[in-house]
């Protein structure tokens, strides 16, 4: 994305609104229904750029200093360590068993059979 500093209509930062917490959010609310229907897939999608991250909690909103290449790296480091948290979190629960993944972006997907090519940009 690699957008201006803007924040989303909740107030955040939009890289970390748009990049993260709507998925993280999406992914908290579903997760009662994904443990009932064992096996289940979580997959979100990250960037090799998550190297570059680092998670500021001093400056999450990126009020103090912002760089809009940073703050999309940020937000792909906090996908990448959320997926992370949660695959550790569902492991080992059988009845709860759900797959976690983080695909990279630009990654081919099989998904029902067909291909699909998953691609980002700024609106």
């Amino acid at each position: 994305m690699m957008c201006p500093y803007s924040k989303t209509a909740d107030g955040f930062e939009t890289h970390l609104g748009v990049n993260h917490l709507g998925h993280f959010l999406l992914t908290h609310l579903l997760l009662g229904q994904l443990k009932e229907s064992a096996p289940a897939r979580v997959v979100n999608l990250s960037s090799v750029v998550h190297l570059a991250g680092k998670i500021r909690f001093h400056d999450l909103q990126g009020e103090k200093s912002y760089n809009r290449g940073f703050a999309y790296c940020h937000s792909k480091l906090a996908n990448v360590l959320f997926t992370r948290e949660l695959a550790k979190r569902l492991q080992g629960k059988s009845r709860e068993r759900a797959r976690v993944k983080t695909a990279k972006a630009g990654a081919s997907v099989q998904i029902r059979g067909s291909q699909k090519l998953l691609k980002s940009g700024c609106q």
